[in-house]
């Protein structure tokens, strides 16, 4: 597999936000891990009725020794994603191969 491109893992940590909850402080998250990956595109939606928003999807094909969690954002050329659903380990006669995941960006339009 060729991983001809770069991504960046950023990982938040989570804070308090009161009454005993905790979120991710994506606002002060530091710069995260670069690894060499495939991006490759999935179909996009759009919502036209409702919301006005464009929902973007992308498979992304990392190395076995990636860290990556279904927590994490990615960011690849210039947009931010989120990881949508656990990231899978892919195994080739028993020997883990590399990790693949899916990215999720939905952006708001004007109503």
């Amino acid at each position: 597999m060729r991983l001809s491109d770069r991504v960046t893992r950023v990982r938040a940590a989570l804070v308090d936000v009161g009454y005993g909850n905790k979120a991710r402080d994506w606002d002060n998250a530091p710069p995260g891990e670069v690894y060499r990956a495939e991006v490759q595109p999935l179909p996009t939606s759009e919502d036209i009725v409702g919301e006005q928003r464009v929902t973007t999807r992308f498979r992304v094909f990392l190395p076995p020794t990636a860290d990556l969690e279904a927590t994490d954002h990615v960011v690849w050329d210039g947009a931010t994603y989120e990881v949508d659903g656990a990231v899978l380990p892919w195994k080739r006669r028993g020997v883990l191969h590399h990790l693949e995941a899916l990215l999720i960006r939905v952006e708001q339009g004007e109503a």
